[in-house]
């Protein structure tokens, strides 16, 4: 007896099921990329994609129509069907023929209307949610012959509609949620506005590359800049590859074994405009800089405006994300989509994949011309944290706490490590400073002078300068460093940050560690000063001097915390999620909190930039 295949027994169940846990955010990606894939069939010169809205009893339709190969009525029946395509090979690691019609269908429960022309005969059908059925349907017709169907022919209409039939075409309708449904304003569900670009600019963020020859033009009605009302022209959408080379710099890097390229790429606002360099160079669609994954021509785990400043220092870039887009290009091996298209997930276990995967590739790889933008980038700051940084390493040096090891990671830089720090958990002090008597007059036990040579005593020794450019041996680089600390006291760089109301956020892959300079305990720490101060100074420099003290210190309890946390990798008890719940911006703002221990240190730091009156202009807090 043959083995038998699974079957489903509930189809209807499943189907609704499938439909309406998709994701809506997915729906641009779907139809797009499947009119890419049908473009690109059809003969140079005519490859070409064009969104526009269509009126229907008075109502915008968001419209995606393709030349490439058309479909028949059998073939658009067919195609209409969940799982299955047409002219293109049904795969796994392929873009598999279900997510345009799910993620459509969740949106569009009134209706996706098609239209094919092949060999100069157009068909329709349209598909939808049948409330009677309870179910997904293709909706039956009656025709004016008095017959009905699901797919029939339209030739006519499409032709006195001004509709080409000389070459094949498809055209996709989204009908929306209702009669009244505008998806041209709403494409992701109705009372859900969106920007007038949102449809280009979706298509610009997810996608690296278009189809070879494939243009692309959207209506006005649906771009940036003039046209609003318009409709009837339009603008040629070009990805960020087609406008790269009229930006200031950009360069790509590729990792060992060719896995793995990072695309380093400039874009700056134009001096006299408020917009980017990319987006003047692409006015169909809004564009900012960017952090993403590049999987076969489509980008993922897409972090932009505040949410790419705020992942930005665990790349190695604390300042100048608003200029700078990281790209981190794949091989196709590397990655799988999930089942919707709206992530990428790793290929042994297909466990999720994010970009901060790979960040230390972007850290590592980075050309100098990129870390210099950066420094240009950087706010200037006339604090010299390099004492306080001094004093939490050697904090730090006492527990002896060995960089992280790697354990096994998915990250592909991964490698087993050794641990190379060695002895105890705690350290012995030593003063350093102390003055040991010369040793050659000492006797020993039987009155005789001892060997100077064979004295256990410490001596004075003189101070070698390492030669310029030396740096810490392999061994002592291993014990953990501190890390770099920086206040900010620009409201809009602490918020992109997300430091509101927060003392500190540290990156432990960057091992950067922002401080918030408008933190409140910094203005009662500053009142409690004052009223100590008020007198010792001009009121400018005092009042200056006092908020630099109290945010210097504020950084030294938020940094000393940090140090703290980090010592725990020593100790069996603390888990990864206790480490890091130890160094939340939460934790660092109660240890912020407790001023009163530092007070007497800053009141002294306060006063001697008094007396040296060593302090420069800068706005009153």
């Amino acid at each position: 007896m043959k083995a038998e295949p699974l079957n489903i027994r509930d189809k209807r169940f499943l189907i609704n099921r499938l439909i309406e846990q998709a994701p809506v955010s997915t729906l641009v990606r779907e139809f797009f990329k499947n009119a890419d894939e049908s473009a690109v069939l059809a003969e140079t010169g005519n490859r070409r994609i064009e969104i526009y809205p269509t009126t229907i009893d008075g109502v915008r339709k968001l419209t995606f129509w393709n030349t490439g190969v058309g479909m028949d009525d059998r073939e658009l029946k067919q195609a209409t069907d969940l799982s299955s395509s047409i002219n293109k090979e049904m795969a796994l690691d392929g873009n598999f023929g279900i997510g345009a019609k799910v993620s459509g269908l969740t949106m569009s429960r009134e209706g996706i209307r098609y239209r094919s022309c092949k060999s100069g005969v157009v068909n329709e059908v349209t598909i939808g949610f049948d409330a009677d059925e309870g179910t997904y349907v293709r909706f039956p017709v009656e025709l004016p012959d008095g017959s009905s169907d699901t797919v029939y022919d339209v030739t006519d209409v499409a032709r006195e509609a001004g509709q080409d039939t000389a070459f094949d075409w498809t055209e996709v309708v989204l009908l929306g949620q209702s009669e009244d449904h505008d998806t041209v304003a709403e494409p992701l569900g109705k009372g859900k506005s969106l920007d007038r670009s949102f449809i280009p600019s979706a298509i610009f963020r997810r996608f690296a590359r278009f189809g070879e020859g494939v243009e692309v033009r959207v209506d006005v009605a649906m771009t940036k800049g003039g046209g609003k009302g318009e409709t009837g022209r339009t603008r040629r959408l070009k990805t960020l590859e087609d406008v790269v080379d009229e930006l200031p710099n950009h360069e790509r890097v590729e990792a060992p074994g060719g896995e793995v390229t990072v695309h380093y790429i400039h874009d700056p606002k134009h001096e006299r405009h408020s917009h980017s360099l990319s987006a003047l160079a692409n006015p169909a669609t809004s564009s900012t800089t960017f952090s993403a994954l590049v999987h076969k021509g489509e980008r993922y785990d897409i972090k932009s405006k505040k949410a790419w400043s705020a992942a930005a220092p665990n790349f190695g870039i604390p300042f100048g994300s608003k200029v700078l887009t990281i790209e981190i290009e794949l091989a196709d091996n590397v990655a799988m989509p999930n089942q919707y298209r709206d992530g990428l997930t790793w290929p042994d276990d297909r466990s999720p994949m994010v970009a901060e995967d790979f960040d230390a590739y972007v850290r590592e790889l980075m050309p100098e011309w990129v870390r210099e933008v950066i420094r240009s980038e950087s706010p200037s700051s006339d604090d010299n944290l390099d004492d306080l940084q001094t004093d939490l390493q050697k904090l730090l040096d006492e527990f002896r706490v060995p960089t992280a090891t790697l354990s096994p990671s998915r990250r592909p830089m991964a490698s087993p490590t050794e641990d190379t720090a060695e002895g105890t958990d705690t350290s012995d002090p030593v003063d350093l400073d102390t003055d040991f008597p010369e040793t050659g007059d000492e006797l020993d036990e039987n009155g005789d002078k001892r060997d100077p040579s064979k004295s256990q005593r410490a001596k004075h020794k003189k101070v070698r300068k390492a030669p310029e450019g030396a740096k810490l041996s392999r061994s002592a680089q291993s014990l953990e460093r501190v890390p770099e600390i920086k206040i900010l006291t620009d409201p809009e760089e602490i918020a992109e940050k997300n430091l509101k109301g927060r003392a500190g956020r540290f990156y432990k892959d960057a091992q950067t560690l922002f401080v918030n300079g408008l933190y409140s305990v910094v203005e009662r720490m500053a009142v409690e000063l004052d009223a100590e101060l008020r007198t010792s100074g001009e009121p400018e420099i005092v009042r200056t001097a006092i908020l630099r003290a109290s945010r210097k210190f504020m950084a030294f309890r938020v940094g000393k915390a940090t140090c703290y946390a980090i010592s725990k990798r020593l100790s069996d008890d603390w888990s990864s999620d206790d480490l890091d719940r130890a160094t939340s911006p939460e934790s660092l703002s109660l240890a912020a909190d407790d001023y009163k221990q530092s007070i007497s240190q800053a009141k002294r730091y306060a006063k001697e930039l008094i007396k040296t009156a060593d302090v420069p202009e800068e706005s009153v807090a």
